[in-house]
């Protein structure tokens, strides 16, 4: 063999050794490193610290109706005609019923109203055990006496529900009559054009007027709520 013939078979050996060690040497350098081995076209990781998930909504009962949301804030009749038939009883066993169902994870509040309102809380409190308590003892110490002043109540309770930063809030209003003082179209009116965050208005009628029974009903269609009447 000459020296031509030897150089050009020694350079076929070193070419053929080299395209059969290369895919090995890199192969174990992408297995030297964990994150090289990551295939890139899948997801880094699941969800960060700082993203929590939000409390799901919860369901309670009242008057027969289910409400889901994760805070609840009531605007109650207490005017002369809840002490009849036992209205204003029933009405505190509802509640106690409702608010007992309540979690720590919901805000709420509670308004009444008969001549002028009365407050529970001026600002959202969180459902605790002591909450809850406090809230029933306000409920339970309730007396019917006066006229149906809802609008003011109703405003007030919107303006409770507007400080809570829950996201599925439901306000909840219940009465036997028509408001009176002012009157239904004023009410309406006050009650609508506080709710600019648009939270669903309920109402609940349990009284047997058709008066109070029809403005009821539009209170709750004007502000996304339902209508009920037990």
């Amino acid at each position: 063999m000459n020296r031509l013939t030897t150089f050009v078979a020694l350079g076929a050996l070193v070419l053929g050794t080299l395209s059969f060690t290369t895919p090995l040497w890199l192969t174990a350098q992408d297995g030297a490193g964990g994150d090289l081995r990551r295939p890139l076209d899948l997801p880094s990781g699941g969800r960060g610290a700082e993203e929590e998930e939000e409390d799901a909504p919860e369901t309670i009962s009242f008057y027969g109706g289910e409400y889901e949301g994760d805070g609840f804030f009531w605007c109650l009749d207490r005017s002369c005609s809840m002490g009849w038939g036992g209205l204003l009883g029933i009405l505190k066993a509802e509640m106690a019923e409702a608010i007992s169902s309540l979690t720590e994870n919901s805000e709420f509040s509670v308004v009444a109203f008969g001549d002028y309102t009365t407050v529970w809380s001026s600002v959202p409190k969180e459902a605790t055990n002591a909450q809850r308590g406090m809230a029933m003892g306000f409920v339970n110490a309730l007396t019917a006496e006066g006229a149906t002043a809802m609008g003011p109540a109703g405003v007030q309770t919107v303006q409770i529900a507007n400080m809570s930063d829950k996201t599925s809030k439901q306000i909840l209003i219940l009465s036997d009559g028509a408001p009176n003082n002012p009157g239904p179209t004023e009410t309406l009116s006050m009650i609508s054009s506080a709710n600019w965050q648009g939270t669903p208005v309920n109402t609940v009628y349990i009284g047997g007027d058709s008066s109070g029974a029809s403005f009821m009903q539009g209170l709750a269609a004007a502000n996304g709520g339902t209508y009920s009447q037990p």
